[in-house]
């Protein structure tokens, strides 16, 4: 049979679909990973070290296997690898960006929880599989290093800070605990710095970790070019594959990274990239999620998906009242963001905007955005910093 008459693997129709989909339909669920775990990752296969660490241009990341508590002795857990802590930190991430708070809500049983993130729930080796990573996850700490527009700044932290057991060893039910608490320092860094991406697209790609980073970097990296760049097969194995050794070791990273960012392309219709002789062609794209085609929920306005970037949560948050009918948000120049937040500190910039976005719509378009939005802010900052009667 030719190549071009054989039928679909189960991954390759899982990604086909996602990308049907993906592209006829907006996302009806956003998901967020912190934008250092796009330029650097975690382990992608098993390793018996105890320390791990890579870092690329302005992003660094260590991590520390850790311990946790059985009961009766510290035990020590394995590094994190592969796409189950990827996904599961992500998920993690996602439910802190959506409810601002450091304490995360998880589901009643394991099953429910590999589900959410798309993974495989047959059989006990799954189960057994996917609690070592999630142990091993809980138990690491990390060490975080990365520039940004006030300098270079580095988080020591130990990401989730409060980790339950699911069950006694004998217990079969595989009960999870009500919440997961991640440590403040990397919650404020999270909501700084968090990326939007389509939870349809990491559904497809859950049988790779290479093709979850590649997927995650494109989607921070293309959004943010101003011009075309061309990246060798050289600098990714620099950034993405330090750990391919051997006698050719870009080559055999190479060999396996291409299909893998085939993949993260398929469910990344809007990505333009070309593959040039020694490498890919990177040009300005738009985001995997951005605020022209997706609906924002009245209680994420401060976290709109098309700026790639989410805002710090404010010192006195403003909530928006309900209301049935969603308000567009338009992206903020980051040059008014800066000043707004020069201005008016310890207020959200984007908590501002959905109520200039409410106020505006009874008023004709403003001829510049960005201004009526700074005149609109003087007067809303006046009101927040008001006492309450």
């Amino acid at each position: 049979m030719s190549p071009a008459n054989r039928p679909l693997t189960a991954i390759q129709n899982r990604i086909v679909t996602a990308a049907v989909d993906i592209s006829q339909d907006d996302p009806l669920d956003i998901v967020y990973q912190h934008s250092l775990f796009c330029q650097v990752a975690l382990p992608r296969r098993r390793t018996e070290a105890r320390i791990f660490e890579r870092s690329h241009q302005h992003g660094l990341i260590r991590v520390e296997a850790g311990v946790l508590y059985d009961g009766a002795n510290l035990v020590e857990q394995p590094m994190p690898a592969g796409p189950k802590p990827r996904l599961a930190l992500i998920h993690i991430n996602s439910e802190a960006v959506r409810t601002r708070s450091p304490l995360v809500e998880v589901d009643g049983s394991a099953r429910h929880f590999m589900e959410r993130l798309g993974l495989n729930t047959d059989g006990g080796s799954s189960y057994a599989l996917f609690k070592r990573e999630m142990k091993a996850l809980a138990a690491c700490r990390m060490t975080l290093g990365f520039r940004g527009l006030h300098g270079s700044t580095t988080v020591d932290v130990k990401p989730i800070q409060r980790f339950d057991a699911w069950t006694t060893p004998d217990d079969p039910t595989g009960i999870w605990p009500g919440q997961i608490g991640l440590s403040q320092p990397y919650f404020e860094t999270l909501l700084a710095h968090a990326v939007p991406l389509d939870s349809r697209a990491l559904s497809a790609l859950t049988h790779s970790a290479l093709a979850i980073d590649a997927y995650q970097f494109f989607a921070r990296r293309l959004f943010s070019l101003s011009k075309s760049v061309k990246i060798t097969w050289a600098q990714f194995h620099g950034q993405f594959g330090q750990e391919y050794g051997g006698k050719y070791p870009v080559k055999d990273f190479q060999r396996e990274w291409w299909p893998a960012c085939r993949a993260a392309l398929t469910v990344y219709p809007t990505a333009k990239v070309e593959l040039v002789r020694g490498g890919l062609m990177l040009h300005p794209s738009p985001p995997p999620i951005h605020s022209t085609t997706v609906t924002i929920p009245i209680d994420l306005s401060s976290a709109a998906p098309g700026s790639l970037i989410a805002p710090v949560v404010p010192l006195k948050p403003t909530i928006a009242p309900q209301s049935t009918t969603p308000i567009p948000v338009r992206p903020l120049k980051p040059m008014t963001i800066e000043r707004f937040r020069r201005h008016y500190p310890g207020l959200d910039p984007y908590a501002c905007q959905h109520d200039f976005e409410t106020w505006v719509q009874r008023k004709e378009p403003p001829r510049n955005y960005d201004a009526a939005f700074l005149g609109f802010a003087k007067s809303w900052a006046q009101r927040q910093n008001k006492p309450a009667d």
